[in-house]
């Protein structure tokens, strides 16, 4: 019996607050609870962001600044040969753009809207400069979508690098991963 109540003093005798250590002993609330309902491990930490996901989310940021949808214009003739707004030689037999505001040498993929046509290609002038256009495009590039003869020159950008970056995968299927982001921004919680 004596043994049983020195066993019970001892236990309430060597608790932190008989000790004066209460505040010693603190723990993240869920380790804490861990270790004081002696459960058999810690939570998980969260699962680690999707890095397509948070790229295509920033790309997404830049994308609301600017204007990445409208008609299409294409250069004439003119320009072949002249410098672009970032020093290269404009070449209208390349695949190139032109847009007023995106920083120069974002990747971009562009889609008509009449053919459903897409190409991939960087932005390395300024332009256009008529308010109802807002993408200039190669001449190459408005042949191979279609807009220079197509009577619907509606074209939809896509940020797919920022400069310096090297452009996303092709296999990625950019729609699919806007899906993705979308449903994540309306499930709570996340």
């Amino acid at each position: 019996m004596r043994t049983g109540a020195a066993i019970l003093l001892a236990g309430v005798l060597c608790t932190p607050a008989a000790l004066g250590a209460d505040d010693l002993l603190t723990f993240p609330s869920p380790l804490s609870n861990c270790y004081e309902r002696a459960s058999a491990a810690p939570p998980p930490p969260p699962p680690e962001p999707d890095p397509l996901l948070q790229r295509m989310l920033r790309y997404a940021q830049v994308a609301v600044k600017h204007r990445v949808q409208g008609l299409a214009s294409y250069y004439s003739s003119f320009f072949d040969g002249r410098k672009t707004a970032n020093g290269e030689i404009f070449r209208n037999a390349q695949y190139s753009a032109a847009h007023l505001t995106l920083p120069l040498g974002t990747w971009v993929e562009v889609k008509a809207r009449a053919t459903g046509r897409k190409l991939r290609l960087r932005v390395n002038d300024r332009g256009p400069y008529a308010k109802k256009f807002c993408l200039d495009l190669s001449q190459a590039a408005a042949r191979f979508l279609g807009v220079d003869v197509a009577p619907d020159r509606h074209v939809e950008v896509r940020i797919i690098a920022l400069p310096g970056e090297e452009p996303l995968p092709e296999n990625v299927d950019l729609e699919q991963v806007e899906a993705q982001m979308m449903a994540s921004a309306a499930t709570p919680g996340s």
